[in-house]
This record gives C-alpha cells, structure tokens and sequence, in this order.
C-alpha cells in the first residue's frame, strides 16, 4: 500500500546515514543499530521452524510476540520496563515509549513514508496520542510557526509523572521460503492516523538498515550483558 504524495510541507525528519542513525539512537537511551539487529534476529529465529503444515498466522504471530519479548529483553539493559496497557504492548524508559507496528512495502525506504500495514482502534490511536489527518503531507493553511515540522504522539498515560514519547519498531516481512523472511525495519515516531485509522505519517523516521546482516534460521548469539529472566 502506498501513499501518494501531495506538496511535501510537512515532511518528516529522516535519518538514514549509519552515523547519524547510530547517533540518534545513543541519543534516545544509549540505544544502537546493533540492539535491533539483535531484536530482529531474535524474532525472526522465532518463526524458522514454519513449514508448508504451519498455519497460515503461525510465521506472523510467533514473529510478533517474540519482537515483543526481545525488544524488552535486550533494551532491559538500558533500562527499560515492560508495560501492558489494555493488550497494547509497550516498553518504557525515561521519556520514551516504545511499540511495534507491522509496515507495509515502504517501510526503511526513505523516499516514501510507510502506512501501517493494519487499521488501529480508536484505544491505540488514544493511546499514542495521534491526530487525524487524512492528508498529512499536504500543504496546509497554518502560520509559519506551525509548518515548520510535524509533531510526535505523546503516550496518554500518568506513569510516575513523566512525559514520554512514542516511537513504534515499524516492520515489513518479504516471504523467501516457509521459515526464510527479509526483514526491512524502522524506528519511527508516529504522527498522525486517516479516516480508516491507519497511521499515515511520522515525525521522524530512523532507518535501521542493517547492511549485509542477513536474518538466517540460526539461533541469535547473545552478549553476557543481557539478564533474561525464566518464569
């Protein structure tokens, strides 16, 4: 699904240049590009064992629930808490929420901002704190001031009385095999949403391009650092 651009006033910031990309995130909470090759990798192992019996959800559900799991494992590291609100699933630093959203093709192409690849409720869209806007990328009638740069949702809950702000691991699967999937991904901060309440537009956008870091079937190697927790 791809947006059509109309006069681009309010494009969001892109970073896309691995130094800045890893400036970026040291600059969000001591994050980096390595951290979700890691997240990723995980996930993706997750669903390595489909075949042609597996049911047509198997891949996507084990790849989702898992790239909850490991982003709250290997962010623990740096600090963050897991947080559930209503079946939304989140992890929480300082000032910043993080959630994930499945994209659709364009998702890590920085020429074309992505859509989400579903429509969210109105308890999500609340949630994060995003506007209506059925044409984000057009030119609108506002005062300099306001043109200047899209804002971000803020997450909508009063947690030990800090403001955080939303950023959502957006990311798109292109089927190889049963069990082999190419993973583009993006750390984005979400804007606004349509009429049909699909998220339509981000204030900034990271683009985690991880090179020639292919996502095979191994099990992901883990540093000594990170404390998984057994229930």
């Amino acid at each position: 699904m791809t947006n059509t651009l109309g006069n681009l006033a309010n494009q969001p910031q892109i970073i896309k240049a691995p130094q800045d990309v890893e400036s970026r995130l040291q600059s969000l909470a001591n994050l980096s590009l390595q951290d979700f090759a890691q997240i990723i990798q995980t996930a993706n192992f997750a669903r390595s064992d489909e075949t042609a019996n597996s049911t047509k959800t198997y891949a996507g559900i084990n790849f989702y629930h898992n790239l909850v799991k490991a982003i709250r494992d290997v962010l623990a590291t740096k600090g963050f808490t897991a947080h559930s609100h209503r079946n939304i699933e989140l992890a929480l630093y300082d000032n910043i929420a993080i959630g994930v959203c499945k994209g659709d093709e364009d998702t890590g192409n920085p020429s074309q901002p992505p859509l989400s690849a579903y429509k969210k409720g109105d308890i999500t869209l609340k949630l994060l704190g995003l506007k209506q806007d059925d044409n984000p990328l057009q030119e609108k009638l506002l005062p300099d001031t306001e043109k200047l740069h899209i804002t971000g949702g803020k997450l909508q809950l009063t947690l030990d009385e800090k403001e955080r702000d939303v950023w959502v691991l957006i990311h798109y699967s292109e089927k190889l095999g049963n069990g082999e999937y190419l993973v583009k991904a993006e750390l984005s901060q979400p804007a606004t949403y349509d009429n049909r309440g699909y998220i339509n537009s981000f204030a900034n956008r990271i683009i985690l391009d991880f090179g020639h870091q292919q996502f095979n079937n191994a099990a992901p190697e883990f540093t000594d650092n990170i404390d998984f927790k057994i229930e």
